[in-house]
């Protein structure tokens, strides 16, 4: 009991409460790729030293969010961004226009005060409104510090589902009309096919088939935020070219889109036929 009063004494110097819940999120899905900047308010505490900074890097590993930390956000302001955030002692619509000055969507700004206990909380402020979207609260032991996964709970509290989700393209070019394209185990219609968004990180076996052809089968590890196009040519049967032969291992040609890495994908043996073929999609 002693931490909720707490925690509602210190919601209340952060902005009006509505409900002392330790997590409310606003029912509008808003765009997953917005602009986001985090802010850090700290009411005369020195604990939990650069939670702003790991709240930002969980926000860039599990959304698509582009996301400002407190410095970043420093550079557009100006060096007086802390006296401001000072001044503005958690009031949404103050804040707000620190964020609007930074060009983004929401603010995140992660309080400190410490009444006994450390108490933690995060309001997410929508801009456009001036208004506290969702927040949370947390009461933690003088001395303790959340673990990563306690971070990566409270922003999924804070924060809509959608942000949660994350895609790739994969893209893919066949030599041949009319074959039919397995991606993850589903028919995805026949060549040409669009590009297909997927969620990602998640790898997919991907299968090009035709009568007649030896089926082109590959292993394709999709990173978030990528574009990968798949260039499959399928063979006749009864060719006797040096990849009808062996195993090829080689580095996929990739197009990354964003934030996200170097994919690799590998060919694989046909179980039904002789056939291979080279994951760079090419036939010498």
């Amino acid at each position: 009991m002693r931490a909720l009063v707490v925690i509602g004494a210190v919601l209340g110097l952060l902005g009006p409460l509505g409900s002392l819940g330790l997590g409310r999120v606003a029912e509008a899905a808003p765009d997953s790729k917005r602009k986001v900047v985090v802010l850090e308010y700290r009411a005369g505490s020195s604990a939990l030293p650069k939670v702003a900074t790991r709240v930002v890097a969980a926000l860039s590993k599990q959304t698509s969010l582009r996301v400002l930390g407190p410095d970043q956000t420093r550079v557009i302001y100006g060096d007086h961004l802390d006296q401001v955030l000072v001044k503005c002692a958690g009031e949404s619509e103050c804040v707000a226009r620190i964020g609007q000055k930074a060009g983004a969507a929401e603010v995140i700004l992660v309080g400190v005060s410490q009444l006994g206990d450390v108490i933690l909380t995060m309001q997410r402020i929508d801009v456009a409104s001036k208004s506290v979207a969702s927040r949370i609260a947390d009461s933690l032991a003088a001395g303790a510090t959340p673990s990563d996964a306690q971070i990566d709970a409270y922003l999924q509290r804070l924060l809509p589902p959608s942000d949660f989700l994350r895609f790739g393209v994969i893209a893919i070019v066949a030599n041949l009309a009319g074959a039919a394209v397995t991606v993850g185990g589903e028919r995805r219609g026949e060549t040409p096919v669009k590009a297909l968004t997927l969620p990602a990180p998640a790898t997919y076996d991907i299968r090009i088939e035709k009568e007649g052809y030896v089926p082109f089968t590959t292993k394709v590890a999709l990173p978030p935020d990528s574009e990968i196009e798949v260039e499959a040519e399928l063979a006749r049967r009864g060719a006797t070219a040096w990849y009808q032969r062996w195993y090829v291992l080689a580095v996929a040609g990739v197009v990354v889109a964003g934030a996200g890495g170097t994919a690799i994908y590998f060919a694989t043996r046909d179980p039904a036929g002789d056939g291979r073929i080279g994951i760079d999609g090419s036939i010498r």
